[in-house]
């Protein structure tokens, strides 16, 4: 029955893990196909005129979900992981491989999430200045990829936290019964266990 419960928790964990990240990826995808392009900014004077972007609002929300899944996932793993009982030398291993993961998934997601700020800096709605070239005046835009990279990460920063989750979450290992063991007889006796010496009981002789 507790196996059960915790299969169930471990699959509700990874849904929304999963759920979280890829869609937090899938805007970073779709924030990159409505980012700020040099058709969408007008000069003005010594001003640049930036229109506003739906990029800016996705790559917000792009953020949020990011963040939510892993600290669902460091969560889950820290809290409900550690204390489960047993498991021993395999545990610790297991136990240490889980903290490294979650280390290496909170990097990446650091990473995700300052590409993510980046176009959405870069895409909110505003005036900068112009830069000047000789006679000519430009304006400096967010160039393709940044919310690509971005979307990537997210995805590997996902499946590493949901890795953390079952390294962290993994019942111990049970113990296999040792071959020879004693077994209850019908009769309710014991039999021998195997490689001992066995002797016979030395009588007297007469029948009883």
């Amino acid at each position: 029955m507790a196996r059960s419960m915790d299969t169930g928790v471990m699959v509700l964990l990874t849904v929304t893990v999963g759920l979280f990240g890829v869609t937090s990826a899938l805007l970073g995808f779709i924030a990159e196909g409505k980012r700020i392009t040099p058709g969408d900014i007008h000069v003005s004077g010594n001003d640049c005129v930036y229109l506003a972007s739906p990029a800016h609002a996705l790559g917000i929300w792009a953020i949020l979900l990011l963040i939510v899944a892993q600290i669902i996932a460091s969560v889950a793993g820290g809290c409900c992981g550690c204390c489960r009982p047993g498991g021993g030398a395999s545990k610790s291993t297991r136990r240490v491989v889980g903290v490294v993961v979650t280390i290496l998934s909170w990097v990446m997601t650091g990473i995700a999430v300052w590409y993510y700020k980046q176009g959405v800096e870069w895409n909110t709605a505003g005036t900068r200045g112009a830069t000047s070239a000789g006679v000519y005046k430009g304006c400096s835009y967010l160039k393709g990829g940044v919310f690509v990279r971005a979307a990537v990460l997210s995805l590997v920063t996902t499946s590493l936290a949901i890795k953390s989750c079952f390294l962290l979450r993994a019942p111990p290992a049970t113990a296999e019964p040792v071959e020879g063991d004693a077994e209850p007889k019908p009769n309710g006796q014991y039999g021998p266990s195997v490689g001992l010496p066995q002797w016979q009981a030395q009588g007297n002789g007469h029948a009883p």
